[in-house]
């Protein structure tokens, strides 16, 4: 998987949530008159919203790794992390909108309904840069933290106004609703694909076997590689790899290669290695999986 598919992938998840959404909050509308109050309905709403797209985002990096493993245990993390973010939202959306409401409607009651739609929108940012960030926080990584911040913000800003404007527009409209999903998991995972491209520092393609041409960003200070489901680089399918054999680290904006164990083999550029740094199209060698280093689009 090439990282252009990868960002695709990504974005096609981002749908495909919106889509998995779309029906439980259809649901909880049908049954809006038996909530004690907006809040809780508006609460049940945001936690149906995290729970979904926060398994989206926590299992991705378990797809593109091909581990169905570590997608499941990120499913489970980023399902139970999104309850969280959908919680967090909209007690700070709501908290946003009863604060600004008296003034927006005595002060502008010509653009009451934008303030209204952007006060809304407040919650729907929070979710999701809080879902953004999901996977930083599994893979305890601050450059991913950032990527789901500043994704999360651009993303969650655009979809989420997107979204409460049309619904502004067409109250009520099943079809509005499921349009302004769509646009915001686009949106979402969409800069999250994009700020994860700008916020690395290279990249690894495999060059053979089963996963040739897979790529991966280079987004951790330490990413480990071996054929143990924990990894981050998972290598079924090729010979003489350990459960934990090396670990790619990143230090000042300088890339390394080193061996886990002093059992190991590595090779780079052709020559027995146990650490080495690595430059631009550099080739190494972990057991028979061959990669280079590099800028891959």
């Amino acid at each position: 998987m090439s990282l252009f598919v990868k960002r695709v992938v990504m974005v096609i998840l981002g749908i495909v949530g919106a889509f998995a959404v779309w029906p439980c909050l259809l649901i909880i509308q049908y049954f809006q008159m038996s909530f004690s109050g907006y809040f809780m309905f508006s609460l049940f709403q945001g936690l149906a919203f995290g729970c979904v797209f926060g398994a989206i985002f926590g299992s991705f990096e378990g797809i593109v790794v091909s581990s169905r493993p570590k997608a499941v245990r990120g499913l489970i993390f980023g399902a139970l992390a999104g309850l969280a973010a959908g919680a967090i939202g909209v007690i700070a959306g709501q908290s946003f909108l009863f604060y600004f409401a008296d003034i927006i409607y005595s002060k502008f009651p010509n653009i009451s309904g934008i303030g209204i739609i952007f006060a809304n929108g407040v919650g729907w940012v929070i979710i999701g840069v809080f879902v953004a960030m999901i996977e930083g926080f599994r893979a305890r990584s601050i450059r991913k933290i950032c990527v789901g911040l500043a994704g999360g913000i651009v993303g969650g800003l655009i979809g989420g106004a997107t979204l409460q404007t049309l619904l502004f527009i067409y109250p009520s409209n099943r079809i509005a609703l499921l349009a302004g999903l769509v646009l915001f998991g686009f949106s979402l995972s969409f800069f999250y694909s994009f700020f994860e491209n700008r916020f690395s520092l290279g990249s690894i393609k495999l060059l053979n076997g089963p996963l040739k041409n897979k790529e991966y960003h280079l987004a951790k200070q330490r990413m480990s590689i071996g054929s143990g489901d924990t990894c981050d680089i998972v290598l079924k399918g090729y010979r003489d790899i350990d459960i934990l054999h090396a670990y790619i680290t990143v230090k000042k904006n300088r890339v390394s290669i080193v061996c886990s164990g002093n059992t190991n083999s590595m090779k780079v550029n052709d020559e027995a290695k146990k650490e080495a740094s690595l430059r631009r199209e550099d080739v190494f060698s972990i057991g028979n999986a061959k990669f280079m280093y590099g800028i891959f689009s």
